[in-house]
């Protein structure tokens, strides 16, 4: 390789390094947003929860647990991925993850599928096994995820009660501890019913109930809408905290490996500069020695005398 080209590849490989540097920063900084809004939302879902518990504390309140069988019912899934590439195996694995646990939840049933992100759907409308209703786009923007999960909460609503579906799931990626992301299932409708024993067998700690002035069975229908659209906003920023996060640890590797290139081929353009000098100066060197053999040998030499 000549040194022309040589340059031009540390060029070329400087220049990505940048534009890996650049992505890298702002996927920590979106991380950093995505964080703060999760805890936002944590804090305002246990205002619901407490909501939840106050309501349940009245003795004029009662609330049956759905009684389904999940062996035999439909199911709907909703599966949150990404629309952007550089995550690795982020919707792969999430689309395996989904179709183990839907094969040993519901193993008689087809499900129906919503996927939140170009690239999951392309995989959910690759399986025959599953119904996909809709592919929605995830968008990076905090502001425009409340209406994404408006129109989610719609279209989950006209699936159910169009198929009479008892069960709706959310899939998607959370970033646990040192992994970038694990995949999980949250039940979304019904109520899970772990939390709601777990309410309607808690006592209230107030001195007193809190007074509730609008009908009962009013605020239980806004407190589950309130619950829902927690529950889908949650896991839509968790998914994409995730996102940025594994694009993050795979730009810094890439930087690494750009980094490593850069010292090979600079120790490459050094070592091949100092060959091409030294076999200058080995020119140079055997030039002036031949003038000077020259210079000696002058084919007018009058230092013998004849005999």
């Amino acid at each position: 390789m000549s040194l022309e080209a040589l340059n031009r590849r540390i060029k070329t490989t400087s220049d990505l390094g940048e534009i890996v540097s650049t992505m890298k920063m702002l996927s920590s900084v979106s991380v950093g947003q995505y964080e703060k809004a999760l805890q936002s939302l944590r804090q305002y879902g246990q205002t619901i929860r407490d909501a939840f518990h106050g309501l349940f504390a009245q003795d004029s309140f009662h609330y049956d647990l759905p009684k389904s069988s999940s062996k035999a019912s439909d199911v709907l899934g909703i599966i949150i991925g990404s629309d952007n590439g550089l995550v690795g195996r982020f919707n792969r694995d999430l689309m395996k993850f989904t179709e183990k646990y839907l094969q040993n939840q519901f193993p008689d049933s087809k499900p129906h599928i919503i996927a939140v992100g170009k690239r999951i759907g392309l995989l959910a409308s690759s399986k025959p096994k599953y119904i996909l209703e809709a592919t929605y786009p995830i968008s990076n923007s905090l502001k425009e995820l409340a209406p994404i999960s408006a129109q989610l909460l719609n279209k989950i609503n006209k699936i159910a009660s169009a198929h009479k579906i008892d069960f709706v799931y959310l899939f998607s990626n959370h970033k646990q501890g040192n992994a970038a992301f694990v995949a999980r299932a949250r039940q979304l409708i019904p109520f899970p019913e772990e939390n709601m024993d777990q309410l309607q067998r808690t006592k209230w700690d107030g001195r007193s109930l809190p007074m509730i002035s609008v009908d009962k069975d009013q605020l239980f229908r806004a407190l589950l809408h309130e619950y829902l659209t927690v529950m889908v906003l949650h896991d839509l920023v968790s998914s994409l905290a995730s996102e940025h996060y594994t694009r993050m640890i795979h730009m810094q590797e890439a930087e690494q490996n750009i980094e490593d290139s850069l010292d090979e081929f600079h120790l490459q353009y050094q070592q091949l500069r100092q060959a091409q000098i030294t076999d200058e100066l080995i020119d140079i060197v055997s030039g002036a020695e031949e003038m000077n053999k020259q210079k000696n040998q002058s084919p007018l030499d009058f230092s013998k005398k004849k005999k």
